[in-house]
C-alpha cells in the first residue's frame, strides 16, 4: 500500500511539473514573439503580390519614445512615413500582425495613398527592429500607440485628420487604444480578436487542452505580470463613438468570424462589417486585390462622412 501511495505521489509531482513547464511554455510563446525580420516580411509581400511598387515611393524613417510601461524607461519604436502622392491632411497609423514587422502593413499602403492619406507604418513593441520585450498583444501596445498619436500630431499639426488601421494583433492594439479616446477620425480593424484569453482558449480547445488557459493565464501572470483577459479590445470599445469598419475572412480558422460580431456589437459608435468570402487569417487584402479593398475603406469613409 506504501509503495503505491509513493507512485501515485511520484505520478502526481510528475504531472504537476509537466503542467507548470507546459504553462510556462506556451506564455512564452505569446509573450515573446521570436518574429520575422525586415528581409524575411519583405520577402512574404513579394511572393504573395502584396510588396507592389513600395521602393519606388518616397519614405522618411523615424523613432517615436514611449513611455507605455511603468519602470521601463523609454521604449523606442521604429517608424516609416509614406506620404501621400499629392499634399493631404489625411494621415493613417497602419498596425501590423503578431510575429510580423512594418513591413507587413505595407499591404495596406497602396489602398490608402489611393485615397490621399499620407501612411505611417511602425514595428509594434518586441517586432521588427524594436528591442525584444514582453509582448501582450494590446495592453502595452495600445498605449505606445498612443505615443505614435501624439508625435503625429506633433509633427503633422493639429489640424490633420487621423485615423488607424490595424491587422489582427494590429486590430486588437487599435481598438484597445480607444477606451484612452485619443483624437481619432476612425479605426479600420481587419481579422481582429475579442479577448487574447477566448482566443487563445478557443486554440487550445481545437487541440483539447482547453483546460490549460488557466495555468497557462497564471504562467503570464508570474512571468509577464499581465493577465491574458485584460488584452479585451471588446471591453475598450464600451461608450466608443469613433467610426469602425470591421473586416473579416470569412474563412478564417484561428480569429473566427464571430470576433468580429462581438467588436462590433460593443461598440456605441457607427460600425460596418465586412466578411470577405474565401478569406483565410489575414487574407482579405490579398482575396479582394487592391481595388476591392479600397473600395471597402472608401465606401465606409464616405458613409460615416469622412471622405
Amino acid at each position: 500500500m506504501r509503495k503505491l501511495r509513493r507512485i501515485l505521489i511520484v505520478l502526481l509531482l510528475v504531472a504537476v511539473v509537466a503542467v507548470f513547464g507546459a504553462s510556462f511554455y506556451l506564455a512564452g510563446l505569446t509573450a515573446e514573439p521570436r518574429g520575422n525580420t525586415l528581409d524575411e516580411e519583405e520577402a512574404w509581400e513579394r511572393d504573395h503580390g502584396l510588396w507592389e511598387d513600395f521602393d519606388q515611393l518616397p519614405q522618411e524613417s523615424y523613432t517615436v519614445q514611449s513611455d507605455a510601461v511603468e519602470g521601463e524607461g523609454s521604449y523606442t519604436l521604429h517608424c516609416t512615413y509614406i506620404p501621400a502622392a499629392q499634399k493631404s491632411d489625411r494621415y493613417v497609423i497602419i498596425s501590423h500582425g503578431f510575429r510580423a514587422n512594418r513591413y507587413g502593413a505595407v499591404k495596406y499602403v497602396s489602398a490608402y495613398r489611393d485615397l490621399g492619406f499620407n501612411c505611417i507604418i511602425y514595428d509594434v513593441r518586441a517586432h521588427g527592429e524594436d528591442t525584444p520585450t514582453t509582448c501582450t498583444l494590446g495592453q502595452y501596445e495600445s498605449r505606445d500607440l498612443l505615443a505614435l498619436i501624439d508625435d503625429a500630431y506633433t509633427r503633422y499639426g493639429n489640424a490633420i485628420l487621423l485615423g488607424l488601421h490595424g491587422e489582427s494583433m494590429g486590430s486588437a492594439i487599435s481598438l484597445s487604444a480607444l477606451a484612452y479616446q485619443p483624437r481619432i477620425a476612425f479605426v479600420v480593424a481587419d481579422c481582429g480578436f475579442a479577448n487574447l484569453y477566448d482566443l487563445l482558449k478557443s486554440g487550445y480547445d481545437q487541440m483539447h487542452l482547453g483546460w490549460l488557459i488557466g495555468p497557462v493565464n497564471v504562467a503570464t501572470q508570474a512571468r509577464y505580470g499581465f493577465n491574458l483577459r485584460d488584452t479585451s479590445p471588446v471591453g475598450a470599445l464600451a461608450g466608443n463613438e469613433v467610426p469602425l469598419c470591421i473586416i473579416h475572412g470569412a474563412d478564417d480558422p484561428y480569429i473566427t468570424p464571430d470576433n468580429a460580431d462581438r467588436l462590433a456589437a460593443a461598440t456605441a459608435g457607427y460600425v460596418e462589417v465586412h466578411k470577405v468570402d474565401r478569406a483565410g487569417h489575414a487574407e482579405s487584402r490579398e482575396v479582394l486585390g487592391r481595388e476591392g479593398y479600397e473600395q471597402i475603406i472608401m465606401g465606409f469613409l464616405a458613409t460615416a462622412k469622412l471622405a
